[in-house]
């Protein structure tokens, strides 16, 4: 079940948005302007990948952009690089 909460990036809020694997390590994070639904373009979706100790390996942006222009809905969807 995806999580979301709200912090500050300079003077916009920003809601983040979780979704967790089996081991309860977060796999997707993504982050859009405060009140955008998850099902608006507006979101920055990155995947964690992690080793078998549980360590995060890889951060990999959804279609190679650190853009806030992806649906967070879409999120498994996306080639990430």
């Amino acid at each position: 079940m995806p999580y979301q909460s709200t912090h500050e990036f300079e003077s916009t809020p920003y809601s983040t948005a979780l979704e967790y694997d089996a081991s309860n390590n977060p796999i997707y994070v993504g982050t859009a302007p405060q009140g955008s639904a998850k099902s608006a373009a507006a979101w920055q979706i990155r995947k964690l990948t992690y080793d078998a100790s549980n360590n995060v390996t890889d951060v990999q942006y959804a279609g190679g952009s650190t853009a806030h222009n992806l649906v967070w809905n879409s999120r498994a969807s996306y080639s990430y690089t």
